[in-house]
């Protein structure tokens, strides 16, 4: 396993620090690709850092030290892309937190704050970090069970710094598999290793918002997809667009029912605006599918505080 020491940047010297009891390498984070200090590096980076910092005091393992940090947005399906439109970047915005074990893959509010979801992988578990575009810089994470994950929209820096610590750290921990092989996502209480479509944690009870309710909610409550994932801002159009279309329909239907005579008339008109709502809400559910694969929890009460649990992957 690479040491938190391991040199990244051949001008410089591993400098290791202390930040709210988090151990950073201040010679990687607050330096650009080159390992040269760059003020707007480090302010930009020491935001970043006290945004995760409730994250990264659940989810950092013993001795695993933060090099850096960097936003992008998670990966979006095409169809997800074409519907998504102008709140793309709210859909799948991500902090990607780079230490000398693993990535963390922390999805985040607009203000860079944690969603309470994690995605990692260990650098034993890689085998190939490939930064490449022009006009938008993506990366591509190769894991050794063959999946390609490519998270978009790094800054141009950004991705090639993420380059040069991956060109450090894989050879370094070529020989430390996990038994994951790729990416895994964790439950932020305890850390344990979540399986996709079991919306409790098994070490630590933790409960998650499942796709049932979600679909549930899509259908009965104009944008109640979005506000049950917690996305009240990217709900409001759909809901205003969802309870018209509702609205009108029910008129269409209590006008058939209180005139035979005009049924004929309005099945038209009904069957369209019946098949706006379907698509509306399909969209929504299809949106909402992915927030929910990403394990969100139930409110938490306000005392709740992460467990140690030992059921980890590579820990």
């Amino acid at each position: 396993m690479p040491t938190a020491e391991l040199p990244i940047h051949d001008n410089r010297v591993a400098q290791t620090a202390k930040i709210d009891a988090i151990s950073v390498r201040s010679d990687v984070l607050f330096t650009n690709e080159k390992g040269e200090d760059k003020r707007p590096v480090q302010k930009r980076n020491e935001r970043g850092l006290q945004k995760l910092m409730p994250a990264l005091q659940r989810v950092l393992l013993p001795d695993e030290t933060v090099l850096y940090i960097a936003r992008a947005n998670s990966p979006l399906s095409v169809l997800e892309q074409l519907t998504a439109a102008w709140w793309t970047r709210l859909l799948a915005a991500s902090a990607i937190v780079v230490t000398n074990k693993r990535l963390l893959f922390f999805p985040v509010k607009r203000d860079g704050s944690w969603r309470e979801s994690v995605r990692v992988v260990h650098w034993g578990d890689l085998e190939e970090v490939k930064p490449k575009g022009l006009l938008v810089r993506i990366v591509t994470f190769k894991t050794k069970n063959g999946v390609q994950i490519t998270y978009t929209n790094f800054r141009r820096a950004d991705a090639k710094k993420i380059a040069a610590i991956a060109a450090a750290l894989l050879p370094a921990a070529s020989g430390e598999v996990t038994s994951a092989h790729g990416f895994v996502q964790l439950c932020p209480g305890c850390r344990n290793v979540l399986t996709q479509g079991q919306y409790l944690c098994p070490a630590c009870g933790l409960a998650f918002k499942n796709e049932k309710t979600m679909v549930m909610r899509s259908i009965l409550l104009p944008g109640g997809g979005y506000f049950y994932t917690g996305h009240p801002l990217i709900a409001i159009l759909p809901a205003i667009v969802e309870g018209i279309l509702m609205l009108d329909i029910l008129v269409l239907l209590f006008a058939g029912l209180s005139s035979p005579r005009a049924r004929a008339s309005i099945l038209p008109g009904l069957t369209i605006l019946a098949l706006f709502w379907a698509f509306e809400t399909a969209v929504t559910i299809l949106h909402c599918r992915r927030y929910i694969r990403d394990f969100i929890p139930e409110k938490r009460g306000p005392v709740r505080a992460p467990q140690d649990v030992t059921a980890k992957v590579g820990s």
